[in-house]
């Protein structure tokens, strides 16, 4: 990054050419991207340019290319404060056909202060009503540590709280949340469509082999299931997953076809909450990040998700029904509805 400075251009060629500099305020970015050029030498006929105009139309020295990289809310919190969002309720986020609603604050269970272990056995309330509630356990007797409660959260996310996931492989540990043996959504077939959206959030630094950690899954084989294609037959009929280059993966077994579609994403920032949709509207699926549609969704047709009425799992994805290592991460809001919806139906809402 460069120093700003007073420019002058009158000794350049032609007196300057009108030279002028843009400062582009990026927001999103959080920078302030500088260039500079000459309107009137770019307005001319590149055929007819001649060789020091051409060289002059725009300058790529480090003092006249460069960004600058500014917080604007720090920068004009004294007068322009932002006002964080406030927690939503849970009755404000339960569209119709919602079958699952799981958050990690005093609506959803009992938290401890943050930081603190998540005691094994614990109950997080599906505030959906649907009796799919979650229960706590750890991975190969991992230690407490491997799930905290945390009050770290997504800034529009309804619940202002989250779990911390420390999984890992080396050796295998982690922790999951998992639904009752019994719950209404383990025999969910999901024929009409479905939205399965949560919030993640990835370390920074992401240390150590964490590739293929699941964030949300459904147990039991395909193979079990009847389904024939895929990488395995050992696969979970539905797992949303992290790959080695942190792409988010999801892949699906549907209950009507013999087939794995898969959605990948682009490989996806550390450091910062996102928010992830999986849309499906009874014929094909569309995955979301930050309520933008990805790029690699699959064009195979996908009715429902198959079931062998075994559970949804939280924080690991099983292979032949073993787990091996946990998710690493926060893991935020997370809500399953039973038919498409739009992003500006999400939880984090989009325009």
């Amino acid at each position: 990054m460069s120093t700003p400075q007073v420019t002058n251009y009158q000794d350049r060629y032609y007196g300057g050419a009108g030279m002028i500099r843009l400062y582009g305020f990026d927001l999103v970015r959080k920078v302030v991207d500088v260039s500079t050029f000459s309107p009137w030498f770019l307005a001319r006929d590149p055929g007819r340019r001649t060789p020091l105009e051409a060289e002059t139309l725009e300058l790529t020295g480090p003092t006249d290319r460069f960004t600058l990289d500014v917080d604007f809310e720090e920068r004009f919190r004294g007068f322009a404060p932002v006002q964080p969002p406030k927690p939503r309720p849970a009755s404000a986020v339960m569209p119709r056909g919602t079958l699952a609603y799981w958050r990690f604050d005093a609506s959803g269970t009992a938290p401890g202060p943050a930081g603190t272990p998540v005691a094994e056995g614990a109950v997080v309330r599906d505030l959906s009503g649907r009796g799919n509630h979650l229960t706590v356990s750890r991975l190969h007797a991992g230690e407490p540590d491997t799930l905290l409660w945390s009050t770290d959260h997504h800034p529009g996310q309804p619940a202002h709280a989250s779990l911390r996931f420390d999984g890992g492989k080396s050796p295998d540990r982690g922790a999951v949340l998992t639904t009752g043996a019994r719950a209404p959504l383990n025999s969910e077939t999901f024929t009409s469509g479905y939205t399965i959206e949560t919030f993640i959030r990835l370390p920074e630094p992401f240390e150590g082999d964490h590739a293929w950690m699941g964030i949300l899954s459904r147990q039991g084989r395909n193979g079990d299931a009847g389904k024939t294609t895929g990488w395995s037959s050992l696969e979970p009929t539905c797992s949303l997953n992290v790959s080695p280059e942190r792409f988010l993966q999801y892949v699906v077994y549907p209950h009507r076809q013999d087939a794995d579609p898969t959605s990948w994403s682009h490989a996806v920032p550390v450091g910062r909450w996102m928010h992830i949709a999986v849309v499906n509207d009874g014929h094909r699926t569309v995955m979301y990040v930050d309520g933008s549609r990805i790029a690699r969704n699959p064009s195979q047709a996908s009715t429902g998700i198959a079931t062998l009425g075994k559970p949804f799992v939280m924080g690991g994805t099983q292979f032949d029904e073993r787990f091996g290592q946990g998710f690493y991460g926060w893991i935020g809001d997370t809500r399953i509805v039973n038919r498409a919806l739009s992003p500006r139906e999400f939880m984090a809402p989009q325009a």
